[in-house]
């Protein structure tokens, strides 16, 4: 056999075994329960006034209604589950230094420090929301450019059995890219609090489908126009600029609901965040 045609081979039989092993692997379930992860966070500062403006990075003024109990519900020392500590710049050392006057660094920091919870930390906390969805986003998108470059080089590597190949690439290819995007469907939605399942996502996920007919057709007319290594990297940019437009659809459409979901009551006096804290701390002593 020649040797190009059993690396093909051997690419293509992982590329099977990949996408069904993914189709089995999407199970809401799974995505609720990471979302779901208990955890509390325990917030460490030189003084109250420091604790509390790094305990409004967490749960800003803004926030109210469901959003607003569940951030605080976590930002308790009473609460179950794993504790995460964060700290003020200057305060004891321990846990991951946010810096309330521009803290994204320490957020992504955070998430960096605690994937296991990084979905469970972005649904308490929305102000991790929108770092997080890019984060998934882009390496949903990069993951899908990869697969699409390495089952794209049997259609542009002439070998006996490229046809043959190329027969099972639509099925292989298609299944596993489209069943990343549901993945990301579901991590989304679990960030926004919404419920995760097929029947609760299967809007998006129809058009997810539909979709991936339209991006397979592109990226098939992009290899066979043009030559070698060129079509392969076309393809590629193919799956993942649409995997990115997907992602950023799925993620504006969740945000939305989310925000049309809260009651306009952001105006309202807000009691102090460690006050309430204080007060929690001093019922389960």
């Amino acid at each position: 056999m020649h040797p190009r045609v059993g690396r093909f081979g051997i690419i293509r039989m992982g590329a099977w075994k990949q996408s069904w092993a993914k189709a089995r692997m999407l199970k809401p379930s799974r995505v609720r329960r990471d979302a779901e992860r208990p955890f509390h966070l325990e917030i460490f500062a030189d003084d109250e006034t420091g604790r509390e403006a790094l305990a409004r990075t967490f749960a800003p003024q803004h926030l109210h209604g469901l959003p607003r109990s569940r951030a605080l519900r976590h930002l308790s020392a009473a609460a179950g589950g794993k504790a995460i500590a964060v700290r003020s710049p200057g305060a004891a050392e321990g846990g991951t230094e946010i810096d309330w006057q521009s803290p994204e660094p320490g957020f992504r920091a955070l998430l960096q420090a605690h994937p296991q919870h990084r979905l469970a930390l972005a649904r308490a906390f929305p102000p991790l929301r929108n770092l997080l969805a890019r984060e998934l986003i882009h390496a949903v998108a990069a993951r899908n450019a990869a697969l699409a470059a390495i089952t794209a080089l049997p259609e542009v590597v002439p070998t006996p059995l490229s046809l043959l190949l190329a027969l099972g690439e639509f099925g292989s290819d298609t299944v596993l890219l489209t069943g990343n995007q549901i993945g990301l469907c579901f991590e989304l939605s679990a960030l926004c609090g919404d419920e995760v399942g097929w029947s609760a996502q299967i809007a998006p996920i129809a058009a997810i489908v539909l979709g991936a007919f339209g991006w397979r057709a592109l990226a098939r007319e992009l290899v066979g126009l043009v030559p070698g290594g060129i079509g392969v990297a076309a393809k590629a940019g193919v799956a993942y600029s649409g995997t990115l437009a997907v992602g950023v659809g799925l993620w504006q459409r969740s945000a939305r609901r989310s925000d049309t979901q809260m009651p306009n009551s952001s105006t309202r006096a807000r009691a102090s965040v460690v006050s309430l804290l204080l007060a929690r701390e001093r019922q389960s002593a």
